[in-house]
């Protein structure tokens, strides 16, 4: 395994793209995944710059929504940047409020997915802590008030928040969520078993697993070899570990989550590549060097 970062760690440091790509190879990183200032930034000098620094462009987080506008022009634009993976790196969590809602969404990602393939990208889905909602047969009630999706292609802005307002409801009235038995009986368990290994692959975030009340490692070895990437990041909850938990970064060794544990399970399972994130610093250049010092520790010292 390799040491990478996701540069929406980095984002509040005010420097162009290439020069960002050439502080976080200074680091020790040997990939970045891009996130922010994309589009506006110049390919070649980008290309350039993560030439010079011997850095790997290991994948780009991308809105759905946005490559689903215009499919072509994503790819063309992040194959400019040498980037073979597209992330998905949030949802709302209306998208997992019902089995329905989330087959629909695991057919979305497969054809997504499967025209990404056709030119030659491969789409990757990173977790948040909500994936990890039970599934469970909806009520009557539960049926009603979801019976708009307020995310679905195409929603019209009235079908949005007459949906929106059915979800607000149902959170009213529902029962707080009890965490699921095992991993494969969680919304996230739902989407791994109805997507195609051909079309869609995972991101796990360990700090969303660890958060939502579940062990990195026996994610990653639910997931298995679909799991290029493992997004490194620590984190807090206010209150109990949940798939409903509020949630906040931290910086290694000062949260939950188990990071040697998790990095030995990514090395059991054919991880490539290690991400640090740290989504709020107080610091990013502090927070910088200790995520490059942390995620090189573990790549070099890691044991299957």
């Amino acid at each position: 395994m390799r040491p990478a970062i996701q540069l929406y760690t980095v984002r509040d440091i005010d420097e162009p793209l290439p020069e960002l790509v050439r502080r976080v190879a200074a680091a020790g990183f040997e990939g970045v995944e891009f996130a922010t200032r994309v589009a506006e930034a110049d390919p070649k000098a980008v290309g350039d710059a993560l030439a010079e620094a011997g850095v790997e462009p290991i994948g780009a987080h991308v809105d759905l929504r946005a490559i689903e506008a215009d499919l072509d022009a994503v790819a063309e634009r992040y194959r400019a940047l040498g980037v073979t993976r597209l992330v998905i790196p949030h949802l709302p969590v209306t998208h997992y409020r019902t089995p329905g809602r989330l087959d629909e969404l695991a057919a979305r990602l497969n054809a997504v997915g499967s025209a990404l393939a056709d030119r030659g990208l491969s789409l990757v889905y990173h977790n948040q802590v909500h994936d990890f909602l039970p599934v469970h047969r909806p009520s009557a009630l539960e049926r009603f008030l979801t019976a708009v999706h307020p995310h679905s292609p195409g929603a019209s802005k009235a079908q949005t928040g007459l949906g929106l307002l059915g979800d607000r409801a149902l959170r009213a009235v529902a029962s707080p969520p009890v965490a699921a038995a095992s991993v494969e009986s969680t919304a996230y368990g739902r989407l791994v078993a109805r997507t195609s290994p051909e079309a869609v692959a995972f991101e796990v975030d360990v700090g969303g697993v660890t958060a939502a009340g579940y062990d990195p490692g026996d994610v990653l070895d639910f997931v298995g070899d679909r799991a290029p990437l493992v997004h490194m990041k620590d984190v807090v909850v206010d209150g109990d570990p949940g798939p409903l938990a509020s949630v906040r970064s931290t910086n290694p060794g000062r949260g939950l989550v188990d990071f040697p544990g998790a990095a030995r399970a990514a090395e059991r399972n054919g991880v490539d590549w290690l991400v640090f994130e740290h989504d709020h610093p107080e610091d990013p250049i502090t927070t910088l060097r200790v995520g490059a010092d942390t995620l090189i520790d573990l790549t070099s010292a890691v044991q299957p």
